[in-house]
């Protein structure tokens, strides 16, 4: 059954087939919530098929094999993590002509995308106002690194929030405090890199930077506003260079608030394509949604992806 797609109002039948794609290693995904999930969606939804991913990579393998298949889903459930989201996205784009919405629930870490499209919204209350048609309809931008071909979903970041990324996976704390603590040891040893931002090909930022962050979702670590006026349906990019002419603590308790742009040290800038260059010729480290990605790439360049994801969010609007 296709869906009406009014991605500027709600969607006003009874979905037919739900299926829920989760990762139960994800950093809060337990059996329970999984159930108690499950149940929600059956109480609205006359067919639900619940899918666990096994590896890494999975998650896109199923959900396209899925929208394929003869029983296809007509309405899609992703629980995980910012990496989970980003291999249930990939299958979507996959399949072309696909319309089937997508509605995002929390099962990470941080739940950075969970936050951008429903904000704190209890998730049950997220999931009725889904299935029962009280949700708004929306296509919202995505991203692309065409040198790696990998897309991206939430955002991309360099610097700082990328050595506190990779610090997070060996530290024994859960949910948001687990990336704030990170953030907070990669401090202790971290030093800004030489770099440039260019934004449409034109030069943002040159110098030193702490951390670049580019994408559409505001939220990082959950709680950090790195992306203040990013709007997720608006066909552009947004980018924020912090540099250390501000301390790096008094710029990231700022970002709490989004109130970083008004102190020195913070480049902003919009546009339809970013380039990330380092210039001391060592490897740029970065990682997305995330995940940290190997390479031995100096520079890197991420495109938008206009209105190319159909997902079911709240009508404030309060993450973008």
């Amino acid at each position: 059954m296709e869906n009406p797609l009014d991605e500027f109002g709600s969607h006003g039948h009874r979905y037919q087939r739900a299926a829920i794609v989760a990762n139960p290693k994800a950093g809060s995904t337990t059996a329970e919530y999984l159930a108690s999930v499950a149940t929600v969606c059956r109480d609205y939804v006359d067919e639900v098929d619940i899918v666990r991913t096994l590896r890494p990579g999975h998650a896109t393998e199923v959900v396209a094999e899925l929208l394929r298949g003869p029983a296809r889903p007509d309405v899609i459930v992703s629980i995980g993590g910012d990496g989970t989201l980003r291999e249930v996205v990939t299958g979507l784009v996959e399949v072309a002509s696909n319309h089937t919405p997508l509605v995002v629930l929390p099962g990470g870490t941080a739940n950075s995308n969970y936050r951008s499209l429903w904000d704190d919204a209890p998730w049950h209350e997220a999931l009725t106002a889904a299935l029962t048609g009280t949700a708004e309809s929306r296509l919202i931008d995505l991203a692309w690194i065409a040198e790696l071909s990998r897309m991206v979903v939430l955002g991309l970041s360099t610097g700082l929030f990328a050595e506190a990324t990779a610090r997070a996976l060996s530290l024994p704390v859960s949910g948001r405090p687990r990336y704030q603590r990170a953030i907070a040891e990669a401090l202790e040893t971290y030093q800004p890199y030489e770099g440039r931002v260019l934004v449409d090909g034109a030069v943002v930022h040159s110098g030193k930077i702490v951390v670049a962050n580019v994408g559409g979702g505001r939220y990082r670590a959950g709680v950090l506003n790195m992306l203040p006026k990013s709007i997720r349906d608006d066909g552009l990019l947004d980018v924020c260079v912090v540099d250390p002419s501000i301390p790096t603590t008094t710029a990231l308790e700022l970002m709490r608030s989004g109130r970083h742009l008004e102190a020195g040290g913070s480049t902003y800038a919009r546009g339809r394509s970013v380039t990330l260059e380092r210039l001391d010729g060592l490897p740029l480290h970065f990682e997305h949604d995330g995940e940290v990605v190997p390479t031995d790439r100096s520079s890197i360049t991420v495109e938008v992806l206009p209105r190319a994801l159909h997902v079911l969010a709240s009508h404030q609007r309060t993450g973008g």
